[in-house]
């Protein structure tokens, strides 16, 4: 009695593990370029692990696509796959391992198609329409999207950059009375001195500068860049007064001796100058008092 129990609890146990795992096609003869229906079964343990694929099952067939794995029932798989090959004749497909379960090996025949020459060339196989699937896109609409980022980003630092720079408007000053000018430059060259450091020469340039200066706003007259000898003529045929006429020549036969001449002259003869250009500032103040 022992024994019978045994037999039969060995008998379920060995069931109850037994596994199925096949692999087979609608057919076993195709044109090249068929898209090969194949099916993969599994029957046994829940914890089966399903073997995953490549693009090719061997160098002459080629995985066109994958469905998902179907779950018939606890411990029932099934898969299909579709396969095809681009050239004739009998292909095996081998043995698909999962662990220490394997697939037994599967023929397939592949033919080639008769040939009508009267008919037009046309493709072995028409093309497979697929879904079109966001995952496809979905890189090259977000490298989109980043470069609108970074579009955006350069028009707006652009529009700062120039609303930054973009000048704003000057305050137009009046312009200053020229007499004011030339008091300002003949304090900032008495205060100087540099007649007494061994400035000489820049000493008389700024005085007959500011002498010349005052000539032409005076009596509207060419001074600044012309001789003495031709100031002397134009202040000669517009009559001034012979004691004016002698302090301007003064001033500017003394400046041209230190600057062309190189003579320095003493102290006194530069405060002397100085002086005489002061008079005749004064002399239009006086004028317009």
């Amino acid at each position: 009695m022992r024994f019978k129990l045994f037999f039969i609890a060995s008998f379920f146990i060995q069931f109850s593990f037994a596994e199925s795992f096949n692999f087979n096609s609608d057919s076993s003869n195709y044109l090249i370029g068929d898209h090969v229906k194949c099916t993969l079964s599994y029957e046994g343990s829940p914890n089966f692990i399903w073997p995953s694929f490549k693009d090719t099952l061997t160098q002459d067939l080629e995985v066109l696509s994958i469905e998902k794995i179907d779950t018939l029932a606890p411990g029932k798989y099934q898969q299909t796959i579709f396969i095809t090959a681009w050239d004739s004749g009998y292909f095996v497909v081998p043995p698909i391992r999962s662990g220490t379960t394997q697939t037994a090996p599967y023929l397939i025949r592949f033919n080639t198609i008769a040939i009508d020459n009267q008919q037009d060339i046309k493709p072995v196989k028409e093309q497979m329409n697929t879904p079109f699937i966001f995952a496809e896109i979905k890189e090259l609409i977000l490298w989109i999207i980043f470069g609108l980022i970074v579009l955006t980003g350069i028009v707006i630092l652009t529009i700062y950059l120039i609303r930054k720079r973009k000048p704003k408007p000057e305050t137009i000053l009046p312009p200053r009375p020229i007499m004011e000018i030339l008091w300002e430059r003949y304090y900032s060259l008495e205060q100087s001195k540099i007649w007494e450091t061994g400035g000489e020469k820049e000493f008389q340039f700024e005085l007959s500068l500011i002498l010349r200066s005052f000539l032409e706003f005076k009596y509207n007259l060419k001074a600044v860049e012309e001789t003495t000898k031709n100031i002397t003529i134009q202040l000669t045929s517009m009559g001034i007064g012979k004691k004016e006429k002698e302090d301007f020549l003064h001033i500017l036969n003394f400046s041209d001796m230190v600057k062309f001449a190189k003579q320095k002259g003493v102290f006194a003869q530069h405060e002397n100058a100085l002086a005489v250009l002061k008079k005749t500032l004064e002399s239009q103040r006086e004028e317009v008092g």
